[in-house]
């Protein structure tokens, strides 16, 4: 590899668990569970004698969207249908699939 094919580090966007937590709507634990250890993943870890450790994940925008697509997979999987889905004002960006839709029809009758 070149000097000048080397890539930088900050090309890409770079996600705290808190903004992917907040972006997909899950708990902030559930998304350090899921980002910890996939490779990609940047991790910096501060521990003094005595003292509590401190750890910092940051996740590239190209690892988040693979996990995030690895995810759609899976439910798409389990759901046996493609999760084809219409962007919705009303859920804030959401989403919303077919079965989404289909349960709110049923919801107001």
């Amino acid at each position: 590899m070149q000097a000048n094919e080397r890539r930088e580090p900050f090309e890409e966007r770079h996600f705290t668990v808190p903004e992917l937590a907040e972006m997909w709507n899950l708990s902030r634990e559930f998304v350090r569970q899921v980002v910890q250890g996939e490779p990609g993943v940047t991790e910096w870890v501060r521990q003094q004698a005595g003292r509590r450790r401190y750890r910092v994940l940051r996740v590239p925008q190209s690892v988040a969207e693979r996990l995030y697509n690895r995810a759609l997979g899976r439910a798409e999987d389990e759901a046996g249908e493609t999760i084809a889905g219409t962007w919705d004002p009303r859920t804030r960006g959401r989403l919303v699939g077919r079965r989404d839709r289909d349960r709110e029809a049923r919801r107001r009758g």
